[in-house]
């Protein structure tokens, strides 16, 4: 890593916005990818709504990557839930090579203040109106695998750095992400993923959640630590995201889902 914090994009994330990133446990950045990029991967973002309606319920493995569906009976119809798809990068390589572009791992690497960065996360949100599709309130370090062998906090940082772009508008009433600003102070909690009841805790306050309103292009960046979670879509417009995560060299024992996952990239 260049010693003045400059990735090869030419982005330099100013000190105190890494002192934020640890201290309140998000930040966000502005205009990181252009409008004509953003419409290239809302086109790969159509293909994979359209091939996931093609495809039966559960845990799917397509085309490299795995899509997670939800089917239910409303009425007389029968509804889809997309609720997420994993390494979407291998079904569509443009989502890959976005989510391994220089001004993501370089943001990753001046946080995690590292030359190498293990690319662990590549997959699509849609958040589609009506959809039903909401978060509760929790820690990625659940995901990761914190307190078991599949995971170790090489860095002694948390060693791990989620990037959450927005491709639609985000607003108050379409889902946006719920943060507890400074919850990362308190590390891992082993935090029930209850899926009934996301807002009661004693570790927590749901009241003090921050709404993330965001245009498309814009980056939410959190770490493993930072409780969060999101609403259903309340809108008639999509809430759909672009999802990349970075671990520090080392940290990762985990075997992800999706055909390449896990590699790791030079940040330049």
């Amino acid at each position: 890593m260049k010693s003045d914090s400059q990735n090869a994009a030419g982005f330099t994330l100013p000190a105190t916005k890494i002192r934020e990133f640890y201290d309140i446990g998000y930040i966000v950045i502005e205009d990181i990818f252009s409008d004509d990029e953003i419409s290239e991967i809302i086109d790969a973002l159509d293909r994979l709504e359209t091939a996931a309606l093609s495809l039966d319920q559960g845990m799917i493995m397509h085309e490299g990557s795995q899509f997670v569906i939800d089917r239910y009976s409303e009425g007389s119809s029968v509804k889809t839930n997309i609720k997420r798809v994993v390494w979407c990068g291998a079904a569509e390589p443009k989502l890959l090579e976005m989510g391994r572009d220089p001004r993501l791992t370089g943001l990753a690497g001046q946080i995690m203040e590292c030359n190498q960065v293990n690319h662990i996360i590549n997959q699509v949100h849609f958040k589609l109106p009506g959809d039903n599709v909401f978060f509760p309130f929790h820690q990625d370090s659940r995901h990761r695998g914190y307190g078991t062998d599949s995971w170790k906090d090489a860095n002694g940082k948390g060693s791990y750095v989620q990037m959450v772009m927005a491709i639609d508008e985000v607003t108050l009433d379409n889902g946006p992400m719920l943060f507890i600003p400074y919850s990362c102070k308190n590390g891992h909690l082993d935090l029930p993923y209850n899926e009934k009841d996301e807002t009661t805790s004693q570790y927590f306050n749901a009241e003090d959640a921050v709404p993330i309103v965001m245009n498309p292009g814009n980056i939410a960046l959190f770490g493993p630590y930072t409780i969060h979670g999101s609403k259903p879509n309340q809108s008639d417009k999509p809430r759909r995201v672009f999802i990349n995560g970075f671990a520090y060299p080392g940290a990762n024992f985990m075997d992800y889902p999706g055909q390449g996952s896990g590699e790791l990239i030079d940040v330049l």
